[in-house]
């Protein structure tokens, strides 16, 4: 088994869509699979006669994302080739990203990613909402759900804390779905002069964002640049009581679960596929951000060390449901029966 997992930006500053395939890249490795990371900066794309070789050398074609004609080019190119073909949208179809440029994507839509979709042996979706989603658009779609998962290494051993430090963080890219200006203005007129907000990530947006902030003089938010090494994302978490992510869309959040196996109770939206964590009392959910976003500070700001701590202990109960160790056993599996069909 050789697999080909196709992405159109292999870099960090990709965020969710990075970390995830650099983690089944890992698994892979663990698995001692054979693989290859194709995307836009690598090497041999320049060489006709190479990239031929190994792509037909490759048993699946595993695609993370859509639209681009780097996806379209490789997609093609492993149907020629007659390949096994999974394809992971990382919610490029969902309701708010569609909405987004929208007669362009509805163009492209009936042009050729529909069909690609329907040609594709499945499609990857990250959680039952995307899976949902998907099927509304249309229900021929070969469809199978795999969540992503963290590191066993990642998850929270020691819980114990002695004092809450009244910090929270949003650590997630910079883009204007994830509900940032509302949060900023939302914490801003709280007027709490305890609790202090860091905003730890990069997008087009974060100097006119960081200029509002100094300009209007937001109380108590700072911005800080991104990491992605997880030894400096566990020292990051390790600073912190909350973790807020107001997003208006996610097909998954790989910040959240992040957030979670470090013992960080997570106050996000419904527009995110981890409702379980209203059930396991591990964070707060909100349906609107507003009001409810302001509703939930207040609350949060008000709660003592024991009621964190409770939730903190919760929140990792939840992340070890994802571990790798236990996720991956589906993808081997989904890739074997691929195999076989």
């Amino acid at each position: 088994m050789k697999i080909c997992l196709v992405t159109d930006n292999f870099h960090p500053n990709a965020g969710g869509q990075f970390t995830s395939l650099h983690q089944i890249s890992l698994q892979l490795k663990k698995k001692k699979i054979k693989f290859i990371i194709l995307h836009k900066q690598i090497k041999i794309l320049s060489n006709t006669k190479k990239l031929n070789d190994i792509l037909s050398s490759c048993n699946i074609f595993h695609f993370f994302g859509g639209w681009t004609l780097f996806y379209i080019k490789i997609n093609l190119i492993a149907l020629k080739l007659k390949k096994k073909i999974i394809i992971h949208p990382m919610g490029l179809y969902e309701p708010w990203s569609l909405e987004q440029k929208i007669i362009k994507k509805k163009i492209a839509w009936y042009l050729y990613q529909q069909k690609l979709l329907l040609k594709a042996d499945l499609i990857h979706c990250a959680s039952t909402n995307e899976e949902k989603n998907l099927l509304k658009l249309n229900k021929n779609f070969k469809t199978i759900v795999l969540p992503f998962g963290i590191d066993d290494n990642f998850i929270k051993k020691n819980n114990i804390r002695k004092k809450i430090n009244k910090r929270a963080l949003f650590f997630s890219r910079l883009h204007k779905k994830k509900g940032l200006i509302d949060l900023i203005y939302i914490w801003n007129n709280l007027k709490n002069k305890d609790w202090i907000l860091d905003i730890v990530g990069d997008g087009d947006d974060k100097e006119e964002l960081k200029k509002t902030v100094v300009k209007k003089r937001f109380l108590n938010i700072n911005f800080y640049d991104p990491i992605y090494k997880n030894k400096d994302k566990i020292k990051l978490f390790e600073k912190y009581d909350l973790f807020i992510l107001p997003t208006k869309s996610e097909n998954f959040g790989i910040s959240i679960l992040e957030s979670l196996s470090r013992g960080l109770p997570v106050l996000t939206t419904d527009k995110t596929p981890w409702t379980p964590i209203k059930k396991y009392n591990a964070g707060w959910i909100v349906n609107k951000i507003q009001p409810e976003l302001s509703i939930n500070l207040k609350k949060i700001f008000r709660m003592k060390s024991n009621e964190f701590f409770i939730k903190s202990i919760n929140s990792i109960k939840l992340a070890k449901k994802y571990r790798w160790s236990v996720i991956f056993k589906e993808y081997m599996k989904t890739y074997n029966q691929l195999l076989s069909s």
